[in-house]
């Protein structure tokens, strides 16, 4: 479960970034920050171990994982934080189920 706070506090960092690089103009970048919050709060609920803090991060990152796909060819700018954002939602994603369902 260290693990999977970490992942996710990574990611709410990786969004603060991507909020901090290209910025809140016409509202096409706020759901990065209103993600960033929402990752460093579930990743305070992983490490305080807080009841269903894993399927909080599991829906929430798949919420988030399909958001991304559906809007990543809209913009018209460098992709390469959004590779790096979606791919983490991917392993937060498979380590989350991981935990919920084989350990």
């Amino acid at each position: 479960m260290t693990l999977l706070a970490l992942l996710v506090a990574i990611d709410a960092l990786l969004h603060f970034l991507f909020v901090s690089r290209f910025g809140v103009r016409d509202r096409a970048n706020a759901p990065f920050l209103v993600f960033a919050f929402v990752y460093l709060a579930l990743a305070i609920a992983l490490v305080l171990a807080w009841p269903y803090a894993l399927w909080a991060t599991l829906v929430l990152a798949a919420i988030g994982l399909a958001g991304l796909t559906a809007t990543f060819n809209r913009s018209q700018r460098e992709k390469g934080l959004d590779r790096v954002i979606w791919a983490l939602d991917a392993a937060i994603i498979l380590l989350a189920a991981w935990l919920l369902f084989l350990a």
